[in-house]
């Protein structure tokens, strides 16, 4: 993992403690806590293995949002503040005030939650306290890692007018409206008292849009032979510096493993579940493309 490097010099403890600390060993010089998202499936929506939501914008009816979970992963559980700071650079994607939840189930007793929505920037900014400053008690993480469970989730909203392509939910981790924004951070609290705060790995939502069903790149509700050879089309084009021909919409209905390429590795994929589904005909169980994906095509 790459090296931790300090945003900030140590924090003097406030003069208002009134009961000693509890001491926290200091972390590992290469240790660097994650803070992820993961989004939970809903009918709406598709959740591919990679943790990437595609959305069919035909599903789409005007009140929909997707439910984001918040985790840290710190194998030292010795975070005092846990600080995430969101951002989605889209006005399609807006994240809703009133449905910012702390999960208490991972703390025994989770306390110091608050949260606030930036209209105008589209941020999302929240901090999760787990230690108490005026009594030393630290909470204890209930099960064996810190990431069993979301420390909070949050709705984002999806405007059904949403266009085809590419979008993202990212922890702020430099500033970009203001030069004071707020950003990600975690704060460890050490055996002499003083805590630092530190910027940890982040991974961030990718989020696709189309007018069609990942795989189905002609639109007939299909995804067969047919999907593949257009998309091996496509990848000879591109591969020798012609233009595509694809709109935005197939380009993400194509780009099955989303690395942002339309290449052989995704006409592989839509041939191998039309090859599923040709020997599955009558299996009322047959898996649907997602779900081949995620176990089938993927062993």
């Amino acid at each position: 993992m790459k090296k931790i490097s300090a945003l900030m010099t140590a924090l003097l403890l406030s003069a208002t403690v009134v009961m000693p600390c509890t001491a926290y060993a200091d972390p590992e010089e290469d240790y660097l806590p994650v803070m992820y998202l993961a989004v939970e499936d809903n009918e709406k929506i598709s959740v591919l293995p990679d943790g990437t939501v595609y959305i069919n914008k035909n599903n789409l009816t005007g009140d929909d949002s997707i439910k984001v979970n918040i985790y840290v992963q710190d194998e030292s559980k010795s975070c005092w503040v846990l600080a995430p700071k969101l951002k989605c650079a889209s006005s399609y994607i807006k994240f809703n005030e009133d449905a910012v939840e702390n999960d208490t189930t991972a703390y025994a007793s989770p306390h110091d939650f608050i949260s606030s929505v930036n209209k105008g920037y589209n941020t999302l900014n929240i901090t999760f306290k787990t230690f108490l400053w005026d009594s030393g008690t630290k909470l204890e993480v209930i099960s064996e890692n810190t990431d069993d469970y979301p420390i909070a989730y949050f709705n984002a909203d999806i405007d059904s007018e949403i266009p085809a392509g590419n979008y993202r939910i990212y922890f702020l981790t430099e500033p970009e409206d203001d030069p004071d924004q707020r950003l990600t951070q975690i704060y460890f609290r050490y055996d002499n008292g003083d805590s630092e705060a530190f910027t940890p790995e982040v991974k961030d939502q990718k989020i696709v849009v189309s007018d069609r069903n990942l795989g189905d790149v002609n639109g007939d509700g299909i995804i067969d032979a047919v999907d593949a050879s257009a998309v091996l089309s496509e990848y000879a084009l591109v591969s020798t510096n012609n233009p595509g021909e694809f709109s935005d919409e197939q380009r993400c209905a194509g780009n099955i493993n989303v690395d942002d390429l339309i290449d052989a590795t995704d006409a592989t994929a839509i041939q191998c579940y039309y090859a599923y589904l040709s020997t599955n005909q009558d299996n009322p169980d047959r898996l649907d493309f997602i779900t081949y994906l995620a176990t089938e095509f993927n062993e």
